[in-house]
């Protein structure tokens, strides 16, 4: 096995959270994708749209803890944690922020907008795509170029 391939192992599998953390990512995108290949047939748009959102929630849960996201808030507040994986000011969290942010406020329009729920989805799906594909690019970036931030896996 090729070096490259036994540091992406680690990186994805490297522990219980990180697995659980790579499953959550297949389950959310496959979700989406389902939800895309199924909409002729899906008639509970509200539903469908409040799953999504607890299993991208559920999924950045474990990859917070995964990339230590509370070090890097204690060290940003008071120093008495190293830091995460990604500051607080990082690119990486801003996206992250931005893109829950968005996330939540669709859904809390698609309560209000039921005729809009289904686009309001396609949304989600595609918002939420971006984010994981940002984060997990620069977990990977991160990991090649710097991978002493990795020691915890």
């Amino acid at each position: 096995m090729k070096k490259g391939r036994v540091n992406m192992l680690k990186l994805y599998f490297g522990n219980s959270i990180t697995i659980i953390s790579m499953f959550l990512i297949i389950v959310n995108i496959g979700y989406g994708l389902w939800g895309y290949l199924s909409q002729t047939t899906i008639k509970k748009w509200g539903i469908v749209i409040l799953v999504f959102i607890l299993l991208h929630g559920v999924l950045w849960y474990f990859a917070n803890i995964r990339d230590q996201y509370s070090n890097s808030i204690l060290y940003a507040t008071d120093g008495s944690a190293e830091m995460g994986l990604f500051s607080v000011e990082s690119i990486q969290s801003i996206v992250f922020w931005i893109a829950s942010l968005i996330i939540w406020l669709l859904g809390i329009v698609a309560i209000f907008k039921p005729q809009y729920r289904q686009k309001i989805f396609f949304i989600i799906v595609i918002v939420s795509i971006v984010q994981i594909s940002f984060i997990e690019c620069s977990r990977m970036w991160l990991y090649y170029s710097a991978p002493n931030c990795f020691d915890y896996l």
